[in-house]
C-alpha cells in the first residue's frame, strides 16, 4: 500500500475512533528515502513515545522480534522500555 493512498484524517472525528490515516511526513536522514534511494516509497509508521499508553508495549513487542538479528538493537529497546515481565 503506497502510504499516500492512507485516507485523510476526518477532522470531524477523534483519531481514537478513526483507524489507520496520514498523520506523519517522514524523511531519513541519510537521503536514501529520495528517488531511486534503496528507501523510497518504503512505508513508516510513528509511535509518540510520551503520550502514547502503547508505544512502549509495542517497542516491547518489536524487541522481542528483533532480538536474533538486531540484539543490540533489542537490548536498547529493553533497557528504556522494559522486558514486560
Amino acid at each position: 500500500m503506497d502510504s499516500a493512498s492512507f485516507p485523510s484524517r476526518d477532522g470531524s472525528k477523534p483519531a481514537e475512533q478513526q483507524g489507520l490515516f496520514r498523520k506523519f511526513i517522514v524523511t531519513r536522514i541519510d537521503g536514501s528515502d529520495g528517488a531511486g534511494g534503496r528507501h523510497h516509497g518504503c512505508e513508516y509508521f510513528v509511535l509518540d513515545l510520551n503520550h502514547d499508553p502503547h508505544a512502549a508495549a509495542a517497542l516491547r513487542a518489536y524487541a522481542d522480534s528483533c532480538a536474533s538479528s538486531h540484539p543490540q538493537l533489542a537490548a536498547d529497546l529493553r533497557a528504556r522500555f522494559g522486558s514486560g515481565e
